[in-house]
């Protein structure tokens, strides 16, 4: 089943990440067309969650999903859900910008995520927001020595290479694990941190909440993810997007918008 072996050392390591590669080149390579969207940013925030660089405070006790158009009643969730900035010691550079926005689009070190999603709709902040994140994508790309058409051995020309077409198929291995309830009964996550890392993995391919009805919601990561949290800032960032009020064209920067989740109120 999924490609593995029937040998039980060899099928133990479905749950082990097949490559060191990071979180935004997972999600741009691997489950996106090889360009840095907003999808990386979130998930560089989820990744500063979960090492407590960033607080989240969570006054919702139910499991909470957003539905296929936000909707005030969703705004009103998200006023529960408050994050708040403590980041100490080094960081680097694409973390640091990532705060630098969260920072300069909130004009505070705490804010909760209504309180964002309506600053995002307004058309300085979102034109700041863009040039914040086109820093930011600028530094995870210098970072991996990463561009849209080449990435180490997997990546070439646009397009993957034997390797790289390898590697994706131990990435949907992977994948295939982390939504699988039978596989992770079999292989489950042996501590909080293990968790917390297969969620982002999780996130990567959009699959978070799918992995967490296997595991535990049992850290401020799992519990983010359980009220919707990663696709909220998904949502928040895209309508920022939205509402620049120039569009630049050919850059990759407005990969992957869409505009169904526009937030309630905009202009």
């Amino acid at each position: 089943m999924l490609g593995l072996s029937n040998n039980n050392q060899e099928n133990e390591k479905i749950k082990n990440p097949p490559s060191d590669d990071s979180y935004s080149i997972i999600n741009a390579v691997y489950a996106k067309n090889n360009e840095i969207s907003v999808e990386s940013l979130s998930l560089t925030i989820l990744d500063l969650i979960n090492a407590d660089q960033i607080k989240c405070d969570i006054d919702l006790d139910d499991s909470y999903e957003v539905g296929k158009k936000l909707t005030p009643e969703d705004m009103e969730k998200m006023k529960k859900i408050t994050l708040r900035i403590t980041n100490k010691g080094e960081l680097k550079t694409s973390e640091t910008l990532a705060i630098k926005l969260l920072k300069n689009m909130n004009k505070n070190k705490k804010f909760n995520l209504k309180a964002m999603a309506k600053q995002s709709n307004n058309t300085s902040i979102a034109n700041k927001f863009e040039r914040d994140f086109t820093e930011y994508v600028k530094a995870i790309e210098n970072e991996n020595a990463y561009d849209s058409e080449n990435y180490r051995e997997f990546l070439k020309n646009g397009k993957l290479t034997k390797n790289g077409k390898e590697i994706k198929k131990e990435w949907k291995r992977f994948e295939n694990y982390l939504k699988s309830k039978d596989l992770t009964e079999k292989y489950p996550p042996e501590s909080e941190d293990e968790n917390s890392m297969q969620m982002i993995y999780a996130s990567c391919f959009d699959i978070e909440k799918d992995a967490l009805k296997n595991r535990e919601n049992n850290t401020p990561l799992t519990n983010f993810i359980d009220k919707d949290g990663y696709k909220l800032l998904n949502i928040i960032f895209n309508n920022a997007l939205l509402n620049v009020s120039k569009k630049r064209k050919g850059d990759g920067i407005f990969y992957g918008i869409n505009d169904k989740y526009t937030i309630p109120g905009g202009g």
